[in-house]
């Protein structure tokens, strides 16, 4: 739209403002609007004072051109001079089809615990926003201690968002790209090496959690895949085993979900005879226990893999618990459930396997993400290249 123009005008004996008014296709319509204010000697300054505070606020979006604005110009306006918070709120409802159930709990917990507080407190409109704002709310997340891989989570989330307003037109920059990026800190994964995994192994035996342990060792899943995996992604017949469902843990309990986050993720791997015959021995264990409980067997999960004895699947949350047990019990390393994933990962690379190999394992999008985590522990290459420059140079 073109910029507000406009000039004074005389009408019964008042100053009134003849404000220009254009239109998406370029026509123009004056809108009178008066000043209050009589035509009399001394009154004309003013009068253009009071012209140029209105031409100011039209021009600012303080005040809207209803009259010239299609319907999608007013929503742009309202949602420009609305407080960031109200703004952050709507676009997540819009944007929850877009995600699943899991990630708009947390974008949601993200919103309510500390950017909708922190904002609301500025009273700042969202055409206000600047990169100083930005900046100001990661240096507070920072004070409460939080780290550089979590604050980037929330830069994340706030760049998505005002990115949708500049492609809406509600404002002309994302003010996120004018702050600083917060820096994480670099990644050490934690991992046993191959005796303590045969220990964990051996110290589970029993355990319910023993063939979710033992999956995620020899595999490398994620803890979503893990508890995903179901009879139906298990080849006996070809000895392979599909990665291609996933268990998430959200406000009402644990949900399965046939869509992985990365096409990588959906992956088919070799089936590992002790594997094959662990699954062998569970699926006979679930066939026993649904005679056992009769009716009192849960048959909702069926074709899961790793299901509790009465047949319901496990928590996420519960599995990194209990995990946790394990450990302390039996006077192990504390590690996360996760660092089973990365002891894998570290166990390939000591047995000479390349990153490419370890990427397609494990399922990673791509090779930096493989490279970033466990460059530090892939000695092979580095006792090559020490040989390669000693007899180059000897």
């Amino acid at each position: 739209m073109k910029r507000t123009t406009g000039h004074l005008e005389e009408k019964n004996g008042k100053w009134y403002a003849a404000i220009n008014l254009y239109a998406e296709d370029g026509k123009r319509k004056v809108k009178w609007i008066g000043l209050d204010l009589e035509c009399k000697k001394g009154t004309k300054t003013e009068a253009t004072h009071r012209l140029n505070q209105l031409l100011e606020k039209y021009n600012s979006g303080e005040l809207y051109l209803q009259d010239s604005m299609t319907h999608a110009e007013r929503e742009r306006n309202r949602l420009a001079n609305s407080p960031v918070e109200d703004y952050l709120a709507e676009w997540l409802e819009e944007y929850r089809p877009n995600v699943s159930k899991s990630t708009y709990e947390g974008y949601e917990s993200y919103l309510r615990l500390r950017i909708i507080p922190f904002f609301r407190d500025l009273h700042l409109k969202v055409r206000e926003v600047t990169g100083d704002e930005i900046n100001a709310f990661y240096q507070a997340m920072h004070r409460e201690g939080l780290k550089g891989t979590t604050v980037q989570r929330y830069h994340a989330l706030l760049h998505r968002a005002f990115k949708m307003a500049v492609k809406r037109r509600i404002i002309p920059a994302n003010p996120v790209e004018q702050a600083d990026r917060p820096r994480s800190e670099p990644f050490i994964a934690g991992y046993y090496n191959s005796e303590e995994i045969k220990e964990l192994l051996r110290v589970s035996a029993h355990d319910e959690l023993h063939l979710v342990i033992a999956l995620t060792a020899y595999y490398g899943l994620r803890r979503s895949e893990v508890l995903g995996l179901k009879w139906s992604a298990v080849d006996f017949a070809e000895k392979k085993i599909h990665i291609r469902h996933k268990v998430l843990d959200e406000k009402d309990g644990p949900h399965g979900y046939d869509v992985m986050k990365t096409k990588s993720s959906q992956r088919s791997l070799a089936l590992i005879p002790v594997v094959e015959k662990m699954l062998l021995t569970e699926r006979e264990r679930q066939a026993e226990m649904k005679r056992a409980f009769g009716k009192g067997y849960c048959r909702d999960y069926e074709d899961y893999v790793c299901v509790d004895a009465l047949g319901k699947l496990y928590r996420p949350n519960y599995v990194s618990d209990h995990f946790a047990i394990i450990l302390r019990q039996n006077g192990l390393r504390h590690i996360r459930f996760h660092d089973l994933r990365h002891s894998c990962a570290s166990l390939l690379l000591s047995l000479g396997r390349q990153m490419k190999e370890i990427q397609d394992w494990l399922g990673h999008s791509d090779m930096n993400t493989t490279a970033n985590i466990y460059s530090h522990l892939d000695s092979h290459s580095k006792i090559a290249c020490a040989n390669a420059i000693g007899e180059a140079l000897e």
